[in-house]
């Protein structure tokens, strides 16, 4: 014992333990303290009235008499069996009871007490202190508590008196409880300070990561590590596997149905490369020239690597049958068509499928162009498709208008009303309007930008519930140019003011003119019109397609006769697709 008093062993464990022992000693001080703020507490009423009587005598206010070591032990001495015995609550025996007198000298004594513990640890950090610090700052008596608590036996407070010899006639089995009580005991307490720990530990290694997250990039020291596949990723990164890329209605639902197929494509790029991919590549090469053949081969394929795309082609065989059986799905559609809506009686003029199917086609190119918002700017989706389609475009103003009229959008096509008996007619209008346009600058005249546009086209005719959602959705838009204004703004007054309700409201009964005729089962549903224009259309895509292979081949044949000639080699400084795997 008094080796382990003049020398104790500073280890965690003891640390801690000791730390509640202070934690538990703060607890009680101030549940003490607020036991006796309390406002119905006979006790302070009691020490309130003995300090009226001594000031009444004419003592000081406050003072009192010093007790002796005896006197204090022997109030102790009762508080502490007054407590056992209220613990216990049963016994005939009562403990010799406190008078009044001693109950507040037992409070200025626990008062004392807690006013000490916290002077003496006063600007102390529990945590970062050693253990023979806090150890130094424990009075005789609490290092004793914490000896024999902890360190030594299950001696309890207050047993100091009793003979270590005479514990040899205690039972083993109880002694036994006593130390798994004991040891349960000291476990819950290490396990609260555990708890405790950790929690601060979280908040520090937050307030690190939030730190680390501010810093520069620069200091990161992951940048410095990074290896051959982190350089290629770089090299080869693809924003449409961050970003998802927006696609058509149709096309996904044409994926659903089996009429897309999706293939895999591997773009070979040419001589002429970024400069980033030139500075990837030659760090890629640097770091082959210095490893063993293995990962000098492996080096190679990744430099070599080409960017592997997946790409929708069309079922063209799918595309070329009869779909009238497709026609069920109508049922559906017309549950939801309007009222008012008057069902074609009278059969049409031939090229109106032709106007319509125009009109499907400036549909689709428009909503590529907006990536499918056409309601955010719907005045300006109607001059894209007036501009590209001459038979769903109004008249243009009369010349002898008057200067008020410039304010509304002028087509740069204003050709009448052509007829047409074949898609391949049609086509060329629309080509010759798109080149002449201010708005498309011959954009769908492009041989890949028109293959593409076929082809969206040939999936919005396979079923006619498509082409009515088109025309419906269209008519979303008039009917979005035709709505009050939210802005105040003067300027953008103007500029909404595109096209007058005159116009709107006329191409508004064109479009239901044109809902009409999709609806009409003589004219559409039971017959093979609609199958007939998808054929032309799908066989101009193939021409199209045809003219994009010989215009190839002749560049390649032209490359080839230069470079000859300028002993230059003979790779194309175009980038080729490969078709390399088609997936079902």
């Amino acid at each position: 014992m008094s080796e382990l008093k003049s020398s104790p062993r500073s280890t965690p464990q003891d640390r801690q333990k000791m730390l509640g022992i202070l934690d538990r000693f703060e607890k009680q001080a101030i549940a003490q303290e607020e036991l006796l703020n309390s406002p119905g507490n006979p006790n302070l009423a009691t020490a309130t009235d003995m300090d009226m009587d001594s000031h009444h005598l004419g003592e000081t206010p406050g003072a009192r008499k010093t007790l002796s070591a005896k006197e204090r032990n022997e109030i102790l001495r009762k508080a502490i069996e007054e407590e056992k015995h209220e613990a216990s609550g049963h016994g005939d025996s009562k403990p010799e009871e406190l008078n009044d007198a001693e109950k507040a000298e037992l409070e200025q004594i626990l008062e004392e007490e807690h006013q000490d513990l916290v002077n003496r640890f006063a600007g102390v950090d529990l945590d970062k202190e050693s253990f023979d610090t806090l150890w130094a700052k424990l009075t005789p008596e609490e290092q004793q508590e914490f000896q024999e608590k902890f360190m030594l036996t299950g001696r309890e407070f207050g047993d100091e008196d009793l003979d270590l010899e005479g514990s040899e006639d205690v039972s083993e089995e109880e002694t036994d409880q006593e130390d798994r009580k004991e040891r349960h005991e000291a476990k819950e307490l290490l396990r609260e300070m555990n708890e405790t720990m950790k929690r601060g530990e979280m908040y520090s290694e937050t307030k690190k990561k939030a730190n680390a997250r501010t810093s520069d990039d620069n200091n990161n020291p992951l940048l410095a590590n990074l290896d051959t596949e982190d350089l290629r990723a770089i090299r080869d990164a693809e924003i449409s596997e961050l970003i998802p890329v927006w696609r058509p209605w149709w096309e996904v639902e044409a994926e659903e149905a089996g009429q897309l197929k999706k293939v895999v494509v591997t773009e070979v790029p040419g001589d002429q490369e970024t400069e980033a991919s030139k500075a990837v590549s030659s760090i890629l090469d640097s770091k082959a020239q210095s490893t063993p053949c293995k990962e000098l081969q492996s080096s190679a394929i990744l430099t070599s690597t080409h960017t592997v795309l997946e790409s929708y082609v069309l079922d063209e065989e799918a595309m070329l049958r009869p779909h009238r059986s497709l026609v069920q799905d109508m049922e559906d559609v017309k549950e939801e068509q309007d009222e008012s809506l008057v069902l074609m009686v009278k059969e049409p003029h031939p090229s109106l499928i032709y106007h319509v199917v125009g009109l499907l086609f400036a549909y689709v190119a428009t909503i590529r162009v907006f990536n499918g918002d056409l309601k955010e700017e719907p005045e300006q989706v109607l001059a894209y498709i007036f501009d590209l389609c001459p038979f769903f475009a109004p008249p243009p103003p009369p010349s002898s208008g008057s200067q008020s009229n410039t304010s509304k959008t002028q087509l740069s096509t204003p050709a009448p009303v052509v007829d047409v008996q074949d898609f391949e007619t049609a086509l060329a209008v629309i080509q010759r309007s798109s080149l002449d346009s201010k708005l498309w600058k011959g954009d769908t005249s492009r041989l890949e930008m028109l293959a593409l546009l076929l082809r969206d086209l040939t999936l919005i005719l396979a079923k006619p519930s498509r082409c009515l959602f088109s025309i419906r959705e269209l008519k979303q838009v008039l009917n979005a140019c035709t709505e009050p204004k939210t802005s105040q703004a003067q300027g953008s007054r103007v500029q909404r003011r595109l096209f007058s309700k005159t116009v709107l409201h006329r191409l508004l009964k064109k479009l239901e003119f044109y809902e009409s005729f999709l609806l009409c089962n003589k004219t559409i549903q039971q017959s093979d019109r609609l199958d007939r224009v998808r054929t032309e259309v799908v066989l101009s895509g193939i021409q199209v397609r045809q003219e994009m292979v010989g215009w190839t081949k002749e560049l390649e044949s032209v490359t080839r006769v230069t470079d000859s000639t300028t002993q230059q080699p003979s790779s194309s400084s175009s980038s080729k697709r490969v078709l390399i795997e088609e997936i079902s």
